[in-house]
């Protein structure tokens, strides 16, 4: 089992860390802040469903759904926090990039 929570951090890692380079978020500043929030939120994440389990809350579709979110809005967060710049632009990265490691994490998970 630690071992498919290690493949979803390093999948979340390359994956949204590529998505970042693609947006334009290429200073090493931007992309080691990006993959510590990802390590943070993506354990955190990982966790609170493996704490769910155990007290046999079933991790559906829609808890998910509503957990990614919510990672949206901390990573968004977290971003407008550690570089005060303009909140309307870290939104956009955190969407875009949970999204994409949402679908394919879907792909690689839930088939």
């Amino acid at each position: 089992m630690p071992g498919r929570y290690l493949l979803a951090l390093l999948l979340t890692l390359i994956i949204e860390g590529g998505v970042a380079y693609l947006l334009g978020f290429r200073k090493s500043q931007y992309m080691l802040t990006i993959a510590l929030i990802n390590v943070i939120t993506n354990l955190t994440l990982n966790y609170l469903i493996l704490i769910l389990g155990f007290l046999n809350v079933d991790a559906s579709f829609a808890l998910i759904v509503v957990l990614e979110i919510l990672m949206v809005i901390v990573e968004w967060q977290m971003l407008v926090y550690v570089f005060r710049n303009p909140k309307g632009r870290f939104l956009i990265i955190s969407i875009l990039t949970n999204a994409m490691s949402f679908f394919i994490g879907l792909l690689f998970f839930w088939t």
